[in-house]
């Protein structure tokens, strides 16, 4: 019997030990946050991240309400904040995407590439004009169209862009016409048509430019001359010759546009007499004031193709001396299309301006309703 009591002390001393060691465990393990859960895990089945209080873990890139990026929990739409706020759009006012860099709101990024005949000239954002309030945007489906019966007239540089576009005839530069030779010159185009001239062939015919001009129905006419020029006529010569021209094509394309490309330039160390980048950039010059004292326009295309001493840069040089690249011709595409622009969005301000005198010119005059019956 002592014996029997003996054994029951033990147990409850054992037990008493048992309660004392376990009960602040216990504590520990129900008491949210508490360091002791992560020893309770084992007791509770295997815990994944996800399994430890998420509502309570809201990550660095949720908002403030605890909803998942681009998802809401309150049935609202796709991309839209309890709040109202559009997809991407912080409580700031921020719109989302807006990065460091400063891409602008909503704006799209630029594509990875260019196709082909799109290329654009490094001085300008590509929608030169085109701010809040001038109308609306000139659209590349426009710009293409300003090409329709276009003709680009010239020589070896010019048949080169045209050797380009006749490899990209899924683009805008299939629009083009082309009246060009090599060696060809302002001097060559006024002399007579013979068996030996340089005049470019048009339906299977040497005919005068103008001529060609008048059958193919051109309505602008791109002239670029001066390569072969300047060591025979000199600066003077040569626009008095770009003079005789346009007044040729004019008289039998009456409605037809002038428009002058710039000369451009000789790679460095390569000139020739009066062939030398120096002459030619007075050359251009007066080119540039010929086409406004004319009512003409004028295409600056020199300066997108030199260097920084301003020559011909050797990127765009395929000869050593003076004809071009296809890289070269991927910048004409470039400046071509946003001298288009800037066409387009001058002749839309000018009809603005008729509308805006015509309204005017109604105002001026008074109400005029129904005649009055007698």
């Amino acid at each position: 019997m002592k014996k029997y009591n003996w054994i029951r002390k033990q147990c409850a001393v054992g037990m008493a030990v048992l309660m004392a060691v376990t009960a602040p465990v216990t504590a520990a393990a129900v008491e949210p946050g508490g360091e002791a859960a992560a020893e309770t895990q084992e007791a509770s089945g295997p815990m994944g991240p996800l399994a430890v209080r998420p509502e309570a873990e809201a990550t660095a890139e949720q908002p403030g309400n605890g909803a998942t990026a681009g998802q809401q929990d309150t049935g609202t739409t796709a991309g839209q904040s309890a709040d109202g706020a559009t997809a991407g759009q912080s409580a700031d006012g921020a719109t989302a995407g807006q990065q460091e860099s400063g891409t602008s709101a909503g704006q799209p990024e630029a594509p990875a590439e260019q196709s082909a005949g799109t290329a654009v000239p490094q001085t300008g954002d590509g929608a030169a004009g085109d701010q809040a309030g001038a109308g609306p945007e000139i659209t590349e489906e426009e710009i293409d169209a300003y090409f329709d019966n276009s003709v680009m007239v010239g020589d070896s540089i010019m048949l080169g862009f045209r050797n380009y576009a006749m490899r990209r005839q899924n683009t805008w530069l299939s629009r083009l016409q082309f009246l060009a030779a090599g060696s060809y010159s302002t001097s060559h185009a006024l002399e007579p048509v013979t068996k030996n001239s340089l005049h470019p062939i048009y339906a299977g015919q040497k005919r005068q430019i103008w001529e060609s001009i008048a059958l193919m129905g051109a309505k602008k006419v791109f002239l670029l001359f001066g390569m072969n020029d300047l060591n025979i006529s000199g600066i003077e010569g040569t626009c008095e010759n770009y003079k005789a021209i346009a007044a040729n094509i004019r008289a039998l394309s009456p409605e037809a546009e002038i428009h002058l490309i710039s000369m451009t330039y000789v790679l460095r160390g390569k000139a020739k007499n009066r062939l030398n980048n120096d002459n030619i950039r007075v050359f251009n010059e007066t080119l540039r004031k010929l086409a406004a004292d004319n009512g003409w326009g004028y295409v600056d295309l020199a300066p997108h193709l030199a260097d920084e001493g301003g020559d011909l840069a050797a990127l765009y040089c395929s000869d050593y001396f003076v004809h071009q690249t296809p890289e070269a011709y991927d910048v004409w595409c470039g400046v071509l299309r946003e001298y288009a622009r800037e066409q387009l969005k001058a002749q839309r301000e000018a009809e603005v301006k008729v509308e805006e005198s015509a309204v005017q010119g109604l105002a001026a005059q008074g109400p005029q309703g129904p005649v009055a019956a007698n």
